[in-house]
Formats: C-alpha cells, sequence, structure tokens
C-alpha cells in the first residue's frame, strides 16, 4: 500500500483494492470454498466460517505475504492474528445497517477484508439506508474496512458471494455474541467466552 493509500484508509476507514487476486486465483478460492462446505455439510455449511482450518489453499492465501502485507500496513502492530475467514452466499442480508464488529465473536478485531471471488458487477445498494456497502466493484478487487465501520448489506444488495477474512490483536479474546450466526463455532474447540485467542487455532502473524 502506498503513504496516499494508507492515509485515505486512516481517514475514512476503507480502502478499495483493485486487483489483488487474479481471475485465475479467485476461481482455486471458490473452488476451495465450495469443496469445503460440501464436505462439512448443510449445517456448517450455511455458516462458511474458518473454512482456512480445512482447506490448506485457503490457509496459504491468508497467511501468504500479499494479505499479511494488507493488514500490517493499517494495523500498525508488531504481531497480528488470523481471527477468521466467512463466506457469505449470495442474496445474504442484514435487516439494518450494522458495525462489521458486531457480526463476530472476537474482541480486538484490527481490520477486514472483503474480497470479490465471484465474476460480475455486485448490483446497485439501497441509496436511502445508512453505511457503505461491503461490496467491491469487480472480480479480485477486495474492501479493506475498519470493524467498526457501519455496513448496508439489503437483502436484494447482490446476487454475487463474499469471501471476508479478519485479522485481530495478539490479545484478542472470544466473546459472546448473539449477532454472529456462526457465535458457536469456537466452542467445538473447547473455548469459553473470555479466553484469549490461542495460537493453535489462531495463527499469530508477523511483519
Amino acid at each position: 500500500m502506498s503513504a496516499q493509500q494508507t492515509a485515505f484508509y486512516a481517514q475514512n476507514g476503507y480502502l478499495e483494492l483493485e486487483g489483488l487476486l487474479t481471475p485465475a486465483e479467485c476461481e482455486t478460492l471458490l473452488q476451495a470454498i465450495h469443496q469445503t462446505m460440501k464436505k462439512r455439510g448443510k449445517e456448517e455449511a450455511v455458516n462458511g466460517r474458518d473454512l482456512w482450518r480445512d482447506a490448506p489453499r485457503l490457509k496459504t492465501t491468508l497467511t501468504s505475504k500479499k494479505f499479511q502485507g494488507l493488514a500490517f500496513a493499517v494495523g500498525k502492530q508488531p504481531s497480528l492474528r488470523l481471527a477468521f475467514d466467512q463466506w457469505f452466499p449470495p442474496h445474504f442480508a442484514l435487516q439494518t445497517p450494522e458495525k462489521i464488529e458486531r457480526l463476530f465473536s472476537i474482541q480486538g478485531l484490527v481490520s477486514i477484508l472483503f474480497i470479490q471471488l465471484d465474476p460480475g458487477t455486485p448490483e446497485a445498494p439501497h441509496t436511502t439506508l445508512l453505511g457503505l456497502s461491503p461490496f467491491p466493484h469487480g472480480q479480485g478487487n477486495a474492501l479493506l474496512m475498519k470493524p467498526s465501520l457501519l455496513v448496508n448489506w439489503p437483502s436484494n444488495h447482490s446476487n454475487i458471494g463474499l469471501y471476508c477474512v479478519g485479522f485481530c490483536l495478539p490479545t484478542s479474546v472470544y466473546i459472546h455474541n448473539p449477532h454472529d450466526p456462526a457465535g458457536i463455532s469456537l466452542r467445538k474447540l473447547d473455548y469459553g467466552y473470555g479466553d484469549p485467542l490461542r495460537n493453535d487455532s489462531h495463527p499469530l502473524l508477523h511483519p
């Protein structure tokens, strides 16, 4: 990221990155996402949380220098953690505009990355609602956002799915959050509310 991009993000809370991934890379990640969800079965596929745990291709991408570089460019921390990844299927919706951090059961989120892997152009969002659309403007683009930002995600916004990645502080903890559709996912890894995230389930990242 250039100094100008970093300054824009600091002032506005978001930044669209064009061409972060090539069409071929997008297709590879989409295949890994859908194959992993199919193996997990219907219940977990609805949530699509932490797919990287069962898909080496996703883990390699999310922990690559490219993705880590984005997280550290805006995180301003000596180390970070991979907090989660999440597949939001087409026509996912929020009833009202909501802060991004309210969708996840991790306290201490630093940055969120929304990546469009599907080809096509998202449908135009409602202009009467508050909040920023989380959709980039094309395949391979990504929208880097502060977790405290308000997002507008109405039901008829788009027929395009979104892949979401979150980075957090090393000291982040697992919290109870009724707004998180996959809020109990970490209970399966022996987490209790208030527990700090562990290295075995949330890898530490270094610049």
